[in-house]
This record gives C-alpha cells, structure tokens and sequence, in this order.
C-alpha cells in the first residue's frame, strides 16, 4: 500500500504552507502597546508604557488635552524591541478628567490610548472627630504661647493664601492674640494650615478659639490656660483581660473565681466581644468582691457602674438595658487647694465597636464618694459638657472639654448622655474610652 508516501506528501505540503504564512506575517507592519489606558494620582505624575512597531510611528494629542505630555513623541521601530513611551499628567486643580491620546504609524491609524486622572481640587477635611480644629503646643500662664491652631487640608498646590478670623475668649484669653488676617499654605499636596497664637497667657482657665477660613466658619475649639499641673492620669495599663474588640482580636481572661483573681492568674482564651474577669464589673463587682485587685489595676478611690474591663482599655454600657444605671467611670476626689477653684481640660480617647453605641459622651463634676450616676442622682452632675461623638468604628479618637469651675468637692465622672435613658430605662449602648488626662 502507498499510504505512507501521501502521508509524508501531505504533511512536506503543510509545513511549508506554515512557514509561508508565518514569514508573510512577520513582513506585514504593524504597531502595537503593551496597554490601553493609564490612571494618574492628581497631582503631576509620570508613567510608561511601551510600544513595539515596524518602521515609522508617531503620537497624537488633540487640543484640548494639553495637560497630558508624551517623551518621545514619534520614532522608528525594528519590529523588535519594545520602545519605552512615558507620559506625564499635569497636576490636576479641578475635577477628574479624561483624555486619549493617539498612535500612528505602520498602516495603522488613530490606534487610542486613554489617559484619566483623579480629582485635584482643593479641600478642608475633618478630623476623626469631625472636627476642622485641632491645637499643638502649650499654654502656660507667663509663659510666651507656642500654641498653634492646626487645620487638616488636601491636594494643596503650594501658593494658597485665604483670608482668617481667629477669635480669643474665655478667662484664659487674657494676653493672647492672634495677628494677621491670612492663612498661607506653602507645601504642596495633603498637610495642615497652622495658625499661631501670640503672646503671654496671665490669667489660668478657659479659652474658647473661633476661626473662620476664606468666610467658612470652622466651629470653636476649647482648651485652658494652664498652671502646667496634671490632677488626674490613667491609661488602664493594668487592664489585662478581655476580648481586644476595638483591635478586632480575641484576648485572654482568669481561671479563677471574681473573689479570687489575681494578675499573675493562669489565662485562658477570651473571645473578641467578651469582657475581662468573666464579664463582671469593674467599680462594682470587682471593688467590692476583690478590693485587692481593683487596687493591682490601678483604680483605688475610682468609682462608677456599668464599666468592664478590656486589654488596655473601658468599656462604658452594656448589650442589653441596665436598669436606671448609665454606663460610667469616676476620678477620685479632684486634689485641689482649699477654696481654689480652676477651669479643667479634659482629654480621653474613645471608640464604637459595634451598635448600640452613643451620639456623645457626658463629662461633668460628680459630688465625691458617690458611687455611680443613675437616673435618680443624674441631677447631681454640674457644669457638664457633652461632646458629639462622630467616628468610625474600630478606631480611637481623642476628645477634649474644658470643666468649668472645678472645686476639691467634687470627682469628675464621665457617663453615657442621657439620651441612653428611654422611658425611665437606661437602654443598651457601649462607649470605649482610653487615656484620661485632666490638667488644669
């Protein structure tokens, strides 16, 4: 049989069909890029693409897109090499915008590569706190200020200047200005105005700084003059069981009974949204069960009710409703001369794990030795200071309020608001606080 001779005929035939076909391929022109569309950052930014080609190419950009820019624009390809194209975006002070430039060459015409770039106007922003306002530095009663009021911006070009109203007031106002009716911002991209405040503070107590930017009113913001004197801190270092809810992690908590904990106790696991020392409070159950170690956790002569022990921190409220008692924690007995009375600041952090959780937080003078605040003794609470509480869950946040005419009679307590009461019932909702200072 003579199948085997047409096999080989076909399969000689087939082979140089191929390589007929591929050599014809390799001579016909062509120009091709490795991508079809580049995104830039808003401020001016250079990327690559690259482009391989037969012969001469060129790339086109049409009017209008004047802020995209090509290095270089035209050349001469082997069909070879892979020849780099870089491309540069102009900073971008407006809206997002989108452009295309075009490539040309080796038959082929119009072939498009799209260019977009990300909004690059100029903003104000809040910090975490939904605050414009922040401060850095001291003030100390005379002491030159070096206290600066910082402002959070982005997408700066560097040139800015705008038109500033700082208002001073408040006792501790006495001595201080602000000078000057400009803002100017030198720096480019994200970074914060500073505004300083001037002078020789002479009188300890309250200062309240209003500012308005280019005729947008930033809000106020509250700090002291100070005597340099720290009357309460804590920052629950002691604080060693519990899930680590706000870190999102499990934690670890006692083998043992309320009665008999100790800090040095074998562990085990805790999971995220449990509490320490088996889910009992702190100021209540572990103060009275075990005063030895409330006093190892560093809380003698602190009170409150309704607050439970995290790694490092406190929780205020609870998952479910707590009778007529708001979540709550209390300063020993504020150490201050007889018959002096000063103005407080007040700073802690917070945090929201999960709802329930409240609007604000309440801070306020608190008669001393009282064990708690609830809806009967609420009215006990002086010169109080709510402040509005706007974050985002699973991350801290620094507060502050200045306590007005505080007085050795009184402790300070921090508490869940009163809003937490609906109908005569304190209603489930939890607060985490951190870092309590208070300065006068």
């Amino acid at each position: 049989m003579k199948y085997p001779n047409y096999l080989c005929l076909f399969l000689l035939l087939a082979l140089n069909t191929c390589f007929y076909s591929c050599s014809k391929n390799e001579d016909e022109p062509f120009l091709k890029r490795n991508l079809d569309e580049l995104s830039f950052n808003y401020f001016e930014e250079s990327k690559e693409f690259t482009i391989r080609a037969t012969g001469d190419w060129s790339i086109d950009i049409p009017a209008g897109n004047e802020w995209i820019k090509v290095e270089p624009s035209s050349g001469t390809g082997d069909g070879k090499s892979y020849q780099k194209i870089k491309v540069t975006c102009l900073q971008n002070i407006s809206e997002k915008r989108e452009g295309t430039i075009y490539l040309n060459g080796a038959g082929q015409a119009n072939v498009p590569l799209k260019v977009r770039q990300n909004n690059g106007l100029f903003e104000w922003y809040k910090y975490p706190n939904g605050k414009y306002l922040a401060l850095t530095g001291t003030l100390i009663a005379q002491q030159n200020s070096n206290l600066q009021i910082k402002i959070p911006y982005r997408k700066a070009i560097g040139n800015e200047s705008f038109p500033v109203q700082v208002s001073l007031t408040g006792k501790g106002a006495a001595g201080l200005q602000f000078n000057g009716n400009q803002g100017t911002i030198t720096d480019r991209g994200d970074g914060y105005l500073y505004l300083p405040v001037s002078g020789t503070p002479t009188t300890q107590g309250e200062l309240l700084i209003q500012v308005k930017v280019n005729n947008q009113d930033f809000g106020t913001i509250q700090t002291i003059t100070a005597n340099g004197t720290t009357l309460v801190q804590q920052n629950f270092a002691k604080f060693l069981w519990g899930g680590d809810c706000i870190g999102n992690k499990d934690g670890v908590t006692s083998t043992k009974a309320i009665a008999e904990m100790s800090l040095a106790d074998e562990t085990i696991l805790c999971v995220v949204g449990t509490n320490g020392a088996n889910g009992s409070g702190v100021t209540s159950t572990i103060r009275t069960s075990n005063p030895t170690l409330y006093k190892e956790m560093g809380l003698e002569n602190w009170l409150g009710v309704r607050n439970y022990m995290r790694p490092g921190y406190l929780q205020l409220g609870a998952t479910s409703a707590t009778a007529t008692e708001f979540g709550s924690i209390i300063t020993p007995g504020l150490a201050l001369g007889a018959g002096e009375t000063k103005d407080i600041l007040v700073t802690f952090k917070v945090a929201f794990y999960n709802a329930p959780f409240p609007s604000s937080v309440l801070v306020g003078l608190f008669p001393k030795s009282v064990l708690g605040v609830n809806i009967a003794n609420l009215n006990l609470l002086t010169n109080k200071e709510s402040i509005p509480l706007e974050m985002n869950t699973l991350t801290w946040v620094e507060v502050s309020c200045v306590i007005k005419n505080a007085t050795n009679a009184s402790s300070l307590a921090i508490l869940l608001p009163e809003s937490t009461n609906q109908a005569g019932t304190v209603q489930a909702s939890r607060l985490y606080i951190d870092d309590i200072i208070v300065t006068y």
